[in-house]
């Protein structure tokens, strides 16, 4: 699809089948479709910016990371971080920080569009903020919960051990956006 900072992005042939099917059969709550399509997309740029948390932070330590896929389910950065506690640490964590510091953005967007009334003057724009807040939280609470596929099950297994040791993690944008280890 692109490549940025050197890392190749592509769409697995199976993004486009469920973005197609998933605009047909949207919610009636969505009176447009350009409203539809956009929250959708955004929702896929939050996981790859999350995506790219992880790959940059494995690049930042001395790793590999060349590629990031996204599929209908999320994202997967594969990367190859160093065999260091640490640096395996920072890469796992990093993608979940993307989402942390995404939050007060989204926060604060979300308050000044209540505190403006663009409820009730742009209820497009306001409810467009909502969703993507609520959004990011998701993936971000989902990563924190130490459940598989998730970034802090992750986390676990590099500070724990665990029966998951050498499994790809992947990634659900409506739960989370982890990443692919290779040993």
């Amino acid at each position: 699809m692109f490549q940025l900072f050197g890392i190749e992005v592509f769409l697995h042939w199976s993004w486009f089948l469920v973005a197609v099917l998933q605009m047909q059969y949207r919610d009636p709550e969505y009176s447009s479709l350009t409203r539809y399509a956009l929250e959708y997309l955004t929702l896929f740029l939050i996981v790859l910016v999350h995506e790219f948390g992880h790959a940059l932070a494995c690049r930042q330590v001395g790793g590999r990371a060349n590629q990031i896929v996204l599929w209908p389910l999320g994202g997967v950065a594969y990367v190859s971080p160093p065999q260091r506690p640490g640096a395996q640490l920072w890469s796992i964590a990093a993608g979940p920080l993307v989402n942390v510091i995404l939050f007060p953005i989204f926060t604060v967007l979300w308050i000044i569009s209540r505190s403006s009334g663009w409820f009730e003057t742009m209820p497009g724009v306001y409810f467009f903020i909502r969703d993507i807040w609520f959004m990011n939280t998701a993936l971000l609470v989902f990563n924190l919960m130490p459940v598989y596929p998730s970034t802090a099950d992750r986390f676990c297994d590099r500070c724990f051990g665990s029966r998951l040791a050498g499994r790809a993690v992947c990634s659900s944008p409506r739960s989370s956006a982890s990443s692919v280890w290779r040993r």
